[in-house]
């Protein structure tokens, strides 16, 4: 106890100072009123935010995003340099989810036909991946040399979704495929080391909400479960309670089997929003703010342990995630308040 104390107090010290500079409710209150990248970059300034700000930044909302993304990764690499050594998993999480980032967009850029140069200007150097070999992968013929470029990574699992890739011509099996990999992989690792039980916890729940959200897209959209199955990460009870019914309920049915567990009230309270919409979103928003709220539950029961780490980690992620729907929402035709409730929902 006492020794697992002293391990996290410098990574503490760090990530408690570092939330003190999160974006406060004043300022969040002036940037759902933001009409262009200019008037979000100028109320970036004097955060953590404003040195990153590239001089586009301030009239093109891709550079301005890109700026945001590169402050977050630096982060998360600040944080991984001074991990405990006992929490090798959690700097895994931090850090992985770059390269999945990265590979996202090459992807993309891939499927739209993209110029290599502008491929290359959206990717976010972090990651453990080699930013060098990333930059190889941007000259690959096709999808298929792009992932055959993949076979010393864990990210060689792609081949699987290139079947359904190349029969639609659509990224979803791939994009799927990399989600899984990702959680797949950190999932194992996590649930097979040795102590960090609230972290479990965390990744547990995390994993169980990407998979709760695909179900829940999948049902949405007339998907059966031979369709959604190969993607979804091998999880817990729930996940299997959910699947062995899924083609035969509907999405209350499916909703009314996670009785007793801490996913019920949000997506119960979640259901009106979605018979109004016809829509998932209420679905995975409501499961997005259950994973904060699980890792501030974890703060405030372990705040001398990795409580601390845990509840900023998922607090940054979703001030970015909420600032980057921002910065996109000055791309739209949109009343601000509409987006002020899509945001904050």
């Amino acid at each position: 106890m006492i020794k697992d104390v002293l391990s996290y107090l410098y990574i503490n010290a760090k990530v408690m100072a570092k939330e003190g500079k999160l974006l406060s409710p004043t300022r969040w209150d002036d940037l759902w009123d933001c009409g262009s990248p200019g008037e979000v970059a100028s109320l970036l300034e004097g955060t953590d935010y404003f040195p990153y700000l590239a001089e586009g930044a301030t009239h093109e909302a891709k550079e301005l995003e890109k700026s945001i993304l590169e402050e977050f990764s630096a982060l998360d690499k600040e944080i991984a340099d001074i991990m405990p050594k006992g929490a090798w998993p959690i700097r895994e999480y931090l850090l992985r989810r770059w390269d999945a980032m990265n590979l996202r967009t090459i992807m993309r850029g891939i499927h739209g036909e993209l110029g290599k140069e502008e491929i290359l200007e959206s990717l976010v150097e972090g990651g453990e991946l080699d930013f060098a070999f990333l930059k190889g992968l941007i000259d690959a013929e096709g999808m298929d040399g792009f992932v055959a470029l993949l076979a010393r990574t864990p990210y060689y699992a792609l081949t699987e979704g290139l079947a359904g890739y190349h029969a639609l011509h659509n990224l979803f099996f791939l994009e799927a495929s990399l989600d899984k990999i990702y959680w797949e992989d950190l999932l194992t690792k996590v649930m097979n080391s040795k102590g960090l039980r609230e972290f479990k916890d965390f990744i547990e729940v995390c994993a169980e909400t990407r998979n709760l959200k695909m179900i829940l897209r999948a049902k949405n959209e007339g998907l059966s479960l031979e369709d959604v199955g190969p993607f979804l990460i091998p999880a817990g009870a729930l996940t299997h309670k959910i699947t062995a019914v899924f083609d035969e309920e509907e999405i209350s049915g499916l909703i009314s089997l996670l009785e007793d567990t801490i996913y019920v009230e949000p997506l119960m309270s979640a259901q009106t929003e979605y018979e109004r919409t016809g829509s998932a979103f209420p679905f995975e928003a409501a499961l997005e703010n259950l994973v904060e709220r699980k890792a501030e539950d974890i703060r405030k029961k372990k705040p001398f342990g990795p409580g601390p780490l845990i509840g900023f980690i998922a607090s940054k992620e979703a001030e970015v995630k909420s600032l980057l729907a921002v910065v996109r929402s000055t791309e739209v035709d949109l009343d601000r308040e509409t987006i002020r409730e899509t945001v904050t929902r």
